[in-house]
């Protein structure tokens, strides 16, 4: 209960802050013209302000922080060391995982400026600061000690683990294209991310996923359709680069684990991002297009294509992240052949989405008249 009650409590702290910065972040961005225009490839008809990610950057830093530093203050405090003192005499450990944190927060400020470069400059900064810009900041996660350990050999899991951050970051920049999509896709994600931590024991996590969490509601909120402000590059980029660097914080094998099968669960999580990014780069390339300049290729895109409207599409999104996740959840107490069960069921969404990915809407035939 008591756990429960802290967690609620950075879950409110989150949102609640998130919802103030977001009309001060549109404030701004009316301010300096950082607007995103109507367009053939775009579903909203007025100019619309592009910088929410301040809000879920600043929101979700600032909670972190806060109850970092905080901790040793609030644990002196006569109610909260009576109502708290199990869930705060763990949180009292979290310094041994310091440099993880911060070397987390220092490469996710790097993520969001570089985006926030991206959005104020738009084609006068150049994609390969952008590449660059998000290159370091993975580089900055591995120096601080967090990367994968699932490869035999240092260097390869340094190498994959800058892979991994950087994919997964420009996965949530490429899934930015409908109102609410790329921010409640994270939401659902960090939920069921949340989920295991939760199962596993790990508080620390747990709070940072939570604090996560409240920042994204806080601006969906805003963001829901007909959006009123967008994330931006800044936001987008945030949200994937937290994501792909909680991933790799987190356990995925418990004491009952009887294969290796459960570190995949963070790509089953993410997997429609993935998905979507492959699928989209692949159809960039093969047409002969710069990968990084966009089009109506996306899922969701796709989906409105086939007749749903886009807060439906977007929705429909939800479910099949909130699928793929939920089964992911049981890999680190399966067996074997559950483990098989659920890799199999993933692979029969996995093949849903591409169907509905490349799947041609027919026309009808006419049918004469009597």
């Amino acid at each position: 209960m008591a756990t429960a009650l802290l967690a609620t409590a950075v879950l409110l702290s989150a949102f609640v802050l998130s919802v103030g910065l977001v009309p001060l972040a549109g404030r701004l961005a009316w301010r300096f013209s950082v607007m995103d225009g109507p367009g053939p490839r775009k579903i909203h008809a007025d100019p619309t302000p592009r910088l929410g990610g301040i809000a879920v950057y600043v929101a979700f830093t600032s909670v972190v922080l806060a109850g970092y530093l905080g901790v040793p203050i609030l644990s002196r405090l006569p109610w909260v060391a009576t109502h708290l003192a199990g869930p705060l005499a763990l949180l009292q450990e979290a310094s041994r995982v310091e440099t993880k944190l911060l070397a987390l927060l220092l490469g996710a400020t790097i993520a969001f400026g570089v985006g926030l470069l991206d959005d104020v400059l738009g084609s006068r900064f150049h994609v390969g600061g952008k590449a660059a810009g998000q290159v370091l900041a993975a580089v900055v996660l591995v120096a601080g000690g967090v990367r994968s350990d699932i490869l035999y050999y240092d260097a390869l899991n340094v190498a994959l683990t800058l892979v991994w951050v950087v994919g997964i970051t420009n996965a949530f920049n490429l899934l930015d294209n409908m109102d609410g999509l790329s921010a409640g896709v994270a939401f659902v994600a960090s939920g069921v991310l949340l989920v295991n931590a939760w199962l596993l024991g790990e508080l620390f996590i747990s709070l940072v996923l939570v604090a996560l969490m409240g920042s994204l509601l806080g601006f969906l909120v805003y963001n829901w359709h007909p959006a009123s402000i967008f994330l931006g590059d800044s936001g987008s980029l945030f949200i994937g680069y937290v994501l792909a660097s909680l991933t790799l914080l987190q356990r995925y094998v418990s004491h009952a684990s009887s294969t290796y099968f459960s570190v995949l669960m963070p790509v089953l999580v993410l997997a429609l991002p993935i998905l979507d990014t492959a699928t989209v780069v692949t159809i960039r390339l093969r047409e002969g297009r710069p990968i990084y300049v966009g089009d109506s290729r996306h899922l969701s895109h796709r989906l409105v294509s086939l007749g749903m409207r886009p807060p439906l599409a977007v929705f429909t999104i939800y479910l099949v992240t909130l699928a793929l996740g939920l089964g992911a959840v049981a890999l680190p107490d399966a067996t074997p052949a559950q483990s098989g069960l659920i890799l199999l069921q993933a692979g029969a969404i996995v093949a849903l989405v591409l169907i509905l990915l490349f799947y041609e809407r027919r026309a009808q035939p006419r049918q004469e008249k009597s």
